[in-house]
């Protein structure tokens, strides 16, 4: 049997998983929760005796006695074009570019391997694909522009070549897993996902995309925040949730009752049994830091890949990683960088030969109208009981 294996211990550590596909966002997929901890079996036959299941093939039966996500296997060139973000990708007047590395399908994996892990603790739950990608431009009407990015805002330079990384840090350790050709027993190991409160300080897109996808897995997500841009992304990324208003003691109280919360600045300083820290910052920039820059050929000059794209891989990762900690148990402080989610989707390259007709950015329906910013303090507040205690009356009163 070969597979994936943890080099340093993890939240899921005695979980057992297979992948079975040969396409590049399944074996990320593997490779990834491997890297937290689990042991990933890539074997034709790795499926029987396993927790959980990615399969991309259509080789186990229907009447399988597990967890299976069953999804289609496909390339890397299928995965950009279908993603939306190589139509982002070029400039006005040109063709749409392919992107150095696997950036769709690291997005791809990154969300297969969270609906696996959600299911396997009891939320039946379909996560978006790789068009999270451009969902902002698709309701934005962003398009292609190089050298500018998408959104006008960052103007790529020079291209310089990338050096492929892993995303995800915890306690202090880069998390990584190495390929073995014989697996280790491990017993059986039976996850259920609590109820979970999520407490999102964060102000960027991976930060709210990861907020997003916690919800979609059933988590409580309750954002601080004081102000917020109303529209139609906002509403995509926050209906579902609550949004408070709070800072000084209340707000410390409310992070002492947070199972998860996510930030992006900043030590932990709560007592959240899992605290992940996302980068900030600009998508473009820190892509372009990483080497994740396209480069069109004809007029010599480069292409920003996609919309701002190092964030939602960031965000999807930081979701996963989140969800991986919440299942496992124990205390973690995760860090996850906009460059090294960049340079995560360098490891590997679009197969040889024209990619497929590229389709046009688009974004799924809100889901409802995300809170006012500040809406639901005073109930949040009653609820959670996070007012300052009342102080007795004095002696003799």
């Amino acid at each position: 049997m070969t597979g994936w294996v943890a080099e340093v211990a993890g939240p899921l550590c005695g979980l057992r998983v297979a992948v079975c596909g040969t396409g590049p966002a399944v074996r990320y997929a593997g490779r990834l929760l491997a890297s937290l901890g689990a042991v990933t079996d890539c074997g034709d036959q790795g499926w029987r005796e396993v927790d959980g299941i990615i399969d991309a093939t259509g080789s186990v039966p229907s009447i399988v006695d597990g967890v299976v996500v069953r999804t289609v296997d496909t390339t890397a060139a299928e995965d950009w074009a279908s993603s939306g973000a190589m139509l982002l990708t070029g400039r006005a007047d040109g063709p749409p570019l392919r992107c150095p590395g696997r950036p769709a399908s690291v997005a791809w994996g990154a969300l297969l391997a969270t609906e696996l892990l959600a299911r396997l603790g009891g939320r039946d739950v379909l996560l978006p694909g790789p068009r999270v990608l451009a969902e902002r431009a698709a309701i934005a009407g962003f398009s292609r522009r190089a050298p500018v990015s998408a959104d006008g805002t960052f103007v790529a330079p020079s291209v310089k070549p990338g050096k492929p990384g892993w995303p995800i840090v915890l306690n202090g350790h880069e998390r990584r897993a190495s390929r073995v050709d014989h697996l280790p027993a491990v017993p059986p190991r039976r996850l259920r996902l609590a109820p979970t409160l999520v407490v999102d300080l964060s102000t960027g897109w991976a930060g709210a995309l990861c907020g997003h996808l916690l919800t979609l897995v059933g988590a409580r997500v309750i954002r601080v925040e004081s102000s917020a841009e109303p529209g139609e992304f906002r509403d995509l990324l926050h209906a579902g949730q609550e949004s408070v208003a709070l800072r000084g003691e209340q707000l410390t109280r409310l992070l002492a009752r947070a199972d998860v919360v996510l930030d992006d600045s900043g030590r932990p300083r709560g007592e959240a049994a899992c605290w992940v820290r996302i980068g900030q910052g600009s998508g473009d920039a820190a892509a372009a830091e990483a080497g994740l820059v396209a480069f069109d050929a004809e007029a010599g000059v480069p292409a920003p890949c996609g919309d701002a794209i190092a964030e939602p891989l960031a965000g999807v990762h930081a979701a996963l990683t989140a969800l991986a900690c919440r299942l496992g148990g124990g205390r973690w402080f995760a860090e996850l960088s906009l460059r090294a989610a960049a340079a995560a989707a360098l490891d590997g390259a679009l197969e040889p030969g024209p990619c497929p007709a590229p389709a046009p950015p688009v974004a799924r329906r809100p889901a409802g109208r995300a809170p006012a910013p500040g809406a639901d303090t005073a109930r949040v507040a009653r609820e959670l009981g996070l007012a300052a205690p009342t102080a007795p009356p004095p002696a003799g009163a």
